[in-house]
């Protein structure tokens, strides 16, 4: 395969998973609208589907230039949907990655805070107004997209995050501090 043919089969596999990961994002989305339902618990380590999550980022992060940090509690289990919460925290790597500047610092941490676990996933980014984290959960909304790495993106996965972590009982929200923005997922 010559240099060309092999770039144009590299993006076809990154556009089949950006599909790939929309369709799961809309059909996630369709189902917690329909039936709100309770998802299926049961108790897994917190700490291994995280660490097994970031890792399948950390050749796209590379690619990237971004710098990358993990601090993850050992041991730390959870009674909770496995799927879900691998997926609440692809969505906010996968953010992290498209809207951060490149050399951006991106961070995911998980901790216990009393009977709760906390995951955060934080990156430095461009300006954001702060009027703009309260839509930042709204379904299809979009930040200026001048300030993305990318201009890819439906404007749904913030959203399929903030529903599925309701449906398990938690809640996710947005903290802006200088040039660092931090998502939070409380379960």
């Amino acid at each position: 395969m010559e240099h060309g043919d092999n770039e144009w089969v590299q993006n076809i596999q990154v556009q089949s998973g950006r599909l790939a990961r929309l369709i799961t994002n809309l059909i996630t989305l369709s189902r917690l609208d329909e039936e709100r339902p309770a998802l299926e618990k049961s108790e897994f380590s917190l700490s291994d589907a995280l660490w097994e999550t970031a890792d399948s980022f950390l050749p796209l992060m590379r690619a990237r230039g971004k710098a990358y940090s993990q601090s993850i509690g050992d041991g730390l289990v959870v009674n909770s949907n496995r799927a879900a919460v691998q997926q609440m925290a692809s969505i906010l790597l996968d953010n992290a990655i498209k809207h951060s500047p490149p050399g951006a610092k991106i961070s995911l941490k998980a901790f216990r805070k009393g009977r709760r676990i906390v995951i955060e996933v934080s990156n430095t980014c461009e300006e954001l107004a702060r009027p703009e984290l309260k839509h930042l959960f709204d379904r299809f909304y979009r930040v200026d997209q001048s300030h993305s790495e990318t201009a890819s993106g439906s404007g749904i996965g913030l959203s399929v995050a903030k529903a599925t972590a309701e449906a398990l009982g938690g809640k996710i929200h947005a903290e802006l501090s200088g040039n660092v923005i931090c998502f939070q997922i409380t379960l």
